[in-house]
Parts: C-alpha cells; structure tokens; sequence
C-alpha cells in the first residue's frame, strides 16, 4: 500500500511538472529564441520564436486593425461633434497665446529660441519689402509709358474733374485773402518799387510821388474787383479744365525719371512696412505692444479659426487619414519595436494570467499523472 502511494505522488509530480513546464517553455517560445538558431547548416525547429518570426504579419495586421477598427474618420468626427476635443485644443491654444503676448522677448528673440532660427523677422521683413517693391515696380512699369486716361479709373477722373470748379473757386478765395492779408499788400508795394525803379530815375521820383496817393490800394482793389467776378471764376475753371485734359492725355514717363520711381518706390515701401501693425512692432518685447491685438486674436481669430479647423477636419478627415496612412505607421512602429522591451511588456501586463496558465498546465499534468497512477496501479 505504501508503495503505491509513493508511485502515484510521483506520476502526479512528473505529470505536474511536465505540465506546467511544457505551458512556462511554451509561453517563453513565443518570444525567444529572437533569431533563428542553427547546429552546422541546420536550423533547429521553432527557431525564432513565434512573435520574432510573424513579425511582420503581425505588424500588418495589428495595423490594418487599428485603421479599419480603432482609429477611424468615423471615430474621430464623433469626437469633433462632441466638442470635447476642439474645446481642450482652444483652451490650450488660449493659454499658449496667453503667455506668448506676455513675453518679455522680442518676436525674434522667441523664434529664435523655441524654433532655432535666427534673425527670422528680419528675413521676413526684407521678403515683404521686396514683394511690394517688386509688385508696385511692376504695376509702375506697366501705366507708366500710357496715358493716365487710359487706365485711370474712369471714375475717378469724372470724380476729380467735377472738383475743378471747387478748386477754382478756392484759388481765388485763397487769393483774396492773400491780398487782403499785411503779407499781400507789402508784396505789392515791392512789385510798384520795383516796377518804377526798373524804368529811371525820373519814373522812380514819379513812383515815389503815386505811392503816397496809396496806387498800391487802387491796384489791391482792382485786383479784388477782377478777382470777384463770375467771368474770372468761369475763366480759371476753363483753364484748370484745359490742364486737366492735358495732364491725363500724356503718360506718368513725361513727368517721372525711372531713377524716381525706384526711390519713391523705396521711400513709400519702407514707410508702408515701418508703420503696418505688428511688423513696425517686431523690434520691441512682445508685452510691449502685443497687449492690444490679445482680445483680437483671442475672441475673434481664435474662434474663427477653430470654426474652421472643424469643418475642414470634418470635410477632408477621410483624406487626411488615408494619407498619413495609420496602418503604415502602425506597421513600421512594431517593426522598430525592440523584441526585448515587447517581451518584457507583455509579461509585465499579463504577469498574473501567465503564471496562472503555468498553473493550469501543472494542475492538469498533475490529474494526468494521477489518472496514470490509477491505471497502473488497478488495471496493470
């Protein structure tokens, strides 16, 4: 009796261990041998293991599950109507532009640090003055040698040639006033000096004599008199007229040299980009005068631009994933993935459910030990 006992303790042991150590070899074939194991030119069989020999399948397949399954334009449109995840983006994107205004650096100095690059907004400026340069040269370049009728905005020329009549009359009021004014009739008095100084002695000592029966207020007021009459207003206004028609029948290139369109063309470019918002700013700290765009850029533009983002994610959101190609990303990630840290991965996260296979292999080998002991012991 007592050697039957030691018989069946012993099949029950050797079935146990057969049993869990063939679950604990076969857990570890999964993963190992990493490379093919050979004897001579013979590779022995189960050599790599199963994962380091599907590789690739694997990764084909983990990444075809993950497009087809897990991140789908589907998925992620639901994700953007729910708002969730667009809120959490302009509520990050807020605070960043938050602080960014906040800086005590310059623009430069900012992109310089966080992007590496270096002068970036000086670059930028130039690249702007050049364009304009360039655009408005061309657009010179181009009327210059026709005349200004012909590609004014008719318009326009209609538009200035009713004020003719206006600035014609402001001439002579201007005038007027002029004559009226201390300056005015001191220039008159020169012009009288002059006059009879220029035509000898005895016509000097004759002016000399008229100017103390005020000739320079008989002529102040003939002046007035000519000036105040609607023939002397019908007469300038024709006249402006004249200038006007001749001045849009000839071409800019009668009256500007190239040399002077190439200087005011820098002086007006420069001026221009000087004074233009935040660019004519760029050389100061951003709290310096970031300040007053914030409320601009955070409730208008912001807004604005999330609006848009969601529409054009969820408009183009099949495109855009079939064109990053997730199962391609997927597939080339587990391909770089160290077999070592896959391993280790994987049996730190079903430690427990692993050792329990091991278990059940050894309980199961151990029955069938014990079932063996039986037989033998009864049928043998």
């Amino acid at each position: 009796m007592g050697n039957a006992i030691i018989l069946l303790t012993i099949l029950v042991l050797i079935g146990a261990i057969i049993g869990g150590g063939t679950n604990v070899i076969a857990i570890r074939m999964l993963f190992r041998p990493y490379k093919p194991v050979y004897l001579g030119s013979f590779r022995l069989p189960f050599t790599p293991g199963l994962i380091p020999k599907r590789r690739q399948e694997i990764a084909d397949s983990l990444g075809k599950t993950v497009e087809e399954h897990l991140v789908t334009p589907e998925g992620i449109q639901a994700r953007l109507k729910d708002g969730v995840l667009l809120r959490e983006i302009e509520d990050r994107l807020s605070n960043g532009i938050k602080e960014l205004l906040q800086d005590e650096r310059t623009l430069d100095e900012w992109i310089e640090i966080n992007l590496e690059k270096k002068d970036q907004m000086k670059t930028v400026r130039m690249s702007i003055e050049k364009g304009m340069k360039a655009k408005l040269t061309a657009w010179i370049y181009e009327y210059k040698d026709r005349p200004v009728k012909e590609w004014a905005p008719l318009a326009w020329q209609k538009k200035l040639e009713s004020k003719i009549p206006d600035v014609a009359e402001n001439i002579l009021k201007k005038t007027e006033t002029y004559l009226l004014s201390e300056e005015g009739r001191r220039q008159i008095d020169a012009m009288i000096d002059r006059f009879f100084e220029s035509k000898g002695s005895f016509t000097s000592m004759f002016g000399r004599m008229a100017s103390r029966f005020s000739l320079s207020s008989a002529i102040t007021k003939e002046l007035l008199r000519f000036l105040r009459q609607p023939h002397t207003k019908q007469l300038l206004t024709h006249l402006l007229h004249n200038e006007w028609k001749a001045a849009v029948s000839k071409a800019p290139s009668e009256f500007i040299t190239d040399e002077m369109i190439e200087e005011k063309v820098h002086i007006f470019t420069e001026q221009v980009v000087g004074q233009a918002p935040v660019i004519g700013e760029w050389s100061k700290p951003l709290s310096a005068w970031s300040g007053k765009y914030e409320s601009v850029i955070r409730e208008t533009l912001l807004p604005t631009f999330m609006a848009s983002a969601s529409t054009i994610l969820s408009r183009y959101i099949k495109s855009m994933i079939k064109k990053i190609g997730i199962r391609d990303i997927v597939k080339d990630e587990v391909n770089q993935f160290p077999l070592s840290r896959l391993e280790h991965m994987l049996l730190l996260i079903a430690n427990r459910e692993l050792k329990m296979i091991a278990v059940l292999g050894g309980i199961i080998g151990a029955l069938v030990g014990f079932v063996q002991g039986i037989i033998v012991l009864f049928f043998i």
